[in-house]
């Protein structure tokens, strides 16, 4: 880990290319030249990262938007969409 990165923090890929139109984000990952269709929900994880932010600000942004989800599912929701985006590396750590 480089003094740039803190732990739980996550950022943009900065690799990645993204287009945004009418509203709806499309990425590509220059390595395997995927393209990513992000739903609305993952859209706004997406504009979280643009500025490196933890997981615990993440889920209260998303807790906050989502006031009838369950912690519980959006806790699960959220790892679950965290760990494909960082198999994917959209998101890098700090």
């Amino acid at each position: 880990m480089t003094g740039a990165e803190a732990p739980g923090v996550l950022r943009r890929n900065p690799a990645v290319t993204t287009t945004e139109i009418d509203g709806e984000f499309f990425l590509v990952e220059p390595d395997s030249g995927e393209i990513f269709y992000l739903d609305p929900v993952t859209s706004g994880v997406w504009r979280l990262v643009e500025t490196p932010c933890s997981e615990a600000e993440i889920a209260e942004t998303l807790a906050a938007a989502f006031p009838e989800t369950t912690e519980e599912r959006l806790r699960a929701d959220l790892e679950r969409l965290l760990r494909e985006m960082r198999e994917a590396r959209l998101v890098l750590p700090g």
